[in-house]
């Protein structure tokens, strides 16, 4: 059992009260600090969670670690009073200050989502040859440069960046309150970035609203030497010849299945490209990736090496400025 507390009620501690009431054998939340009188009592009814009104109080319960799911700018300030306490603590993006000590690491879940996961075990077969360019328009600022790290293995070097912003007037109908009664045009900007490494290139093209929008679609390329990733669908030369796969999620709780809705894997070319650490259970693929960053985040307070730390985020914070 990993057993954690909370510190913050916003949207993104909602995740961490989902997993843990998804998946009670693996997960327990042992209270959350909660500031607003409003959402104590919502968050008590819906999770039967323990409501605590201070830090003291939240520091006295027995855990593994602490999540920090604060807001932009109460992070340093609240990751240095955990840190003082000599608690672990998992903090939520974005963690921009590389001095920032203590047992913190941090939630970057974008490497953990399981198609990117796929991804990699692809890059990592050696069928694209060495790769050298990543198109990413999925995900904004820190996570995609994360995962340009992720895929291009360019550790800590900084590119030079070249940077264009772009009008991109679009409907919005969707976002973090559900489908809107009215959709209405926003004026939405499309950020785009070009990073030269030494020997590597990635393209950031990103618009805010791809996150709760299907009209503005995501799109990840990845290309090698001797082949490339197209969302979906992997062609690599092989003897010569072009061959050509698609990932196939296998899933249960579809048509006539019973045993309840689950990601199982991810396969493609005759192999497992990815397994679920959490078979069975009814999650999204960002709360299997947050989910796996708890799962790291338990290995990391037991002394078993950090995953993605204070160093690694504060980076990614300003990879794409250059």
């Amino acid at each position: 059992m990993i057993t954690y507390t909370i510190v913050g009620a916003g949207w993104r501690s909602e995740f961490y009260l989902r997993i843990a009431a998804l998946m009670p054998n693996t997960f327990s939340v042992g209270g959350i600090l909660v500031r607003d009188p409003a959402k104590r009592a919502r968050l008590s009814e819906k999770y039967g969670v323990k409501i605590c009104t201070s830090l003291e109080e939240l520091l006295q319960i027995e855990c593994d670690f602490v999540v920090s799911c604060v807001s932009k700018g109460s992070i340093k300030e609240t990751l240095e009073t955990l840190a003082a306490s000599g608690v672990p603590v998992l903090s939520e993006t974005p963690v921009a200050d590389e001095g920032i000590s203590g047992r913190i690491q941090v939630a970057e879940q974008f490497r953990f989502a399981p198609r990117n996961c796929a991804y990699k075990a692809i890059i990592d077969s050696g069928i694209l040859g060495a790769v050298h360019q990543v198109q990413l328009s999925c995900c904004h600022d820190y996570h995609a440069a994360s995962l340009i790290r992720f895929f291009l293995d360019t550790g800590f070097e900084l590119p030079r960046v070249t940077a264009v912003t772009l009008p991109d007037p679009v409907t919005r109908y969707n976002g973090r309150g559900g489908i809107a009664a009215s959709p209405a045009v926003v004026q939405a900007e499309e950020s785009i970035r070009i990073l030269r490494f030494r020997e590597k290139t990635a393209v950031y093209d990103f618009s805010r609203e791809q996150y709760f929008s299907d009209i503005r679609a995501s799109r990840i390329v990845i290309r090698g030497e001797r082949g490339e990733i197209v969302d979906n669908t992997c062609t690599y030369l092989e003897g010569g010849i072009p061959q050509r796969f698609t990932l196939h999620r296998s899933t249960c709780g579809s048509e006539e299945n019973l045993d309840g809705f689950s990601l199982l894997r991810i396969t493609g070319n005759g192999r497992v490209l990815y397994k679920s650490p959490f078979p069975g259970a009814r999650l999204s693929d960002e709360e299997i990736a947050v989910a796996t960053c708890l799962v790291k985040m338990k290995a990391y307070a037991d002394g078993k090496g950090v995953f993605y730390s204070v160093k690694d985020a504060a980076f990614d914070c300003r990879l794409l400025q250059g």
